[in-house]
This record gives C-alpha cells, sequence and structure tokens, in this order.
C-alpha cells in the first residue's frame, strides 16, 4: 500500500486565494487565504505565513498565523510559532517561548468546524 499524499507549499510560493485539501498539508511559504482541510493535519513550518483561517484535524505552527485556527482534535503552538488568532479547539499544547495573542474556545470546535465546511460548500461553484 502506498503512502499517503501530502501537499507541500514550498518556500519560495505564494497562494492568494482559500486553499481546499483532502489530505496532509505542509506550509513552508506564504498563505494569503483560508485553508480547509477538516479530515488531516495542517503544518505551518518556521518562516512560513499564513494570513486566513485555518481548520484541520490538527494545527501545528512553527511559523506565524493571523486568523483563526479551528481544529477537530489539537492546535500546537512550537517554541518559534507567532501566532495572532482565535482558536476553536478541544485541545491546546503551547510550548515555552511560543508567541501566542487571542482566545480560546475548546468548546465552540465542533460547531466552528460545521461552518467553515458550510462555507466552503457554498463557495464553491455547482
Amino acid at each position: 500500500m502506498m503512502g499517503e499524499m501530502n501537499t507541500t507549499i514550498g518556500k519560495g510560493i505564494v497562494v492568494t486565494g482559500s486553499i481546499q485539501a483532502s489530505e496532509p498539508v505542509l506550509i513552508a511559504g506564504r498563505v494569503n487565504g483560508d485553508v480547509l482541510v477538516a479530515e488531516h493535519d495542517v503544518t505551518v513550518e518556521s518562516g512560513a505565513h499564513v494570513e486566513g483561517a485555518v481548520t484541520a484535524r490538527t494545527i501545528t505552527v512553527r511559523g506565524r498565523s493571523n486568523g483563526r485556527l479551528i481544529a477537530r482534535d489539537l492546535v500546537r503552538l512550537h517554541q518559534s510559532a507567532s501566532v495572532k488568532a482565535d482558536i476553536a479547539s478541544p485541545r491546546l499544547a503551547l510550548e515555552e517561548g511560543a508567541t501566542f495573542n487571542g482566545c480560546v474556545e475548546p468548546a465552540k470546535a465542533d460547531a466552528a468546524m460545521r461552518v467553515a465546511a458550510h462555507r466552503v460548500k457554498s463557495e464553491t461553484p455547482a
């Protein structure tokens, strides 16, 4: 059986617009827009920058993220992370040294996931 596919947005890539994926996404570049990967993980690498909402099963941030973080399982902010966002997730792991400015709403994670999925469906042309 082949390994699971991954999408990588490289260091030299800038994406403007929303990203939807049905596989794990690793961001090493810059994304100006929302990232929806409801069934998989999103990783924002050190040096990367996301300007928009991120919705995923698990979100790991080592770089910068400005916008809402919505995770079904866990949001993990590493020491090198700089995050300015509201977080909706049942669990949050914040390493010493990480910069976080925002609020955490553990009880709203399920509702936020449903809203994000609905927004994508309504934006997708039929």
